[in-house]
């Protein structure tokens, strides 16, 4: 699971962004909506923790935009604000939950957690790729009853490009979904994004993934 942490406070930011990490999600940080909305122009996102109170835009002005764009990522909203009057126009800017400050981290997680069980519901939880079944919800790929044993890695670079089938995508993409953030020596992504998929493409053969000359990587529909 991808989550964006907009959050103006880089303790505060950080933090979440730590303890999500260390659960193994795949977790970045925003300063304000400027700046999430240029990172959403460049990846995509499971779930967006949004603080409302942010400088230059503020996350209210951002839920706008964000809707108004058509995109549906679920959004729990962080606000220092009880007052139900707050919470309801929330709710018709297009959030999905809120939380109040101060709050709990594990709290934050169960939340995140059930928000992302909702969102299966509504969306196809397993696809076929060839003989493959591929299960966004449990993160695992099978053949037939039996499970392949990939890396994250590996499963995050497949399901990206399964997500985006028949639409090649570029290095820094693939990176960014996988990794998590952009990388500063692209030398070593490369490299790093190539021996991935020269493992991938042993375990499901040369053709799963295809290269496309100047463009990158795709896997077909």
């Amino acid at each position: 699971m991808k989550i964006l942490i907009v959050e103006d406070h880089p303790k505060i930011r950080e933090n979440i962004i730590k303890f999500f990490t260390l659960k193994s999600y795949v977790a970045e940080g925003a300063f304000n909506g400027e700046e999430a909305l240029t990172k959403l122009s460049n990846s995509s996102y499971d779930i967006i923790i949004l603080d409302i109170n942010l400088p230059i835009m503020n996350g209210k002005d951002f839920l706008k935009i964000l809707r108004e764009k058509g995109n549906g990522v679920p959004i729990i909203a962080l606000t220092s604000n009880s007052m139900l009057e707050d919470k309801l126009e929330l709710f018709d800017l297009g959030v999905d939950d809120y939380l109040t400050k101060p709050f709990e981290l594990l709290e934050l997680e169960a939340r995140v957690n059930a928000l992302f069980k909702r969102k299966d519901k509504l969306m196809e939880q397993k696809i076929l790729v060839r003989d493959l079944e591929i299960n966004f919800s449990k993160h695992k790929i099978f053949k037939g009853k039996e499970e392949i044993n990939i890396s994250n890695k590996e499963y995050l670079i497949i399901e990206f490009l399964v997500k985006n089938a028949g639409l090649p995508k570029n290095k820094t993409e693939i990176l960014e979904y996988a990794w998590g953030e952009r990388e500063d020596n692209l030398n070593f992504s490369s490299v790093t994004l190539e021996a991935h998929i020269s493992y991938i493409r042993k375990k499901f053969g040369k053709d799963f993934i295809k290269t496309i000359k100047g463009v990158g990587y795709v896997i077909d529909k």
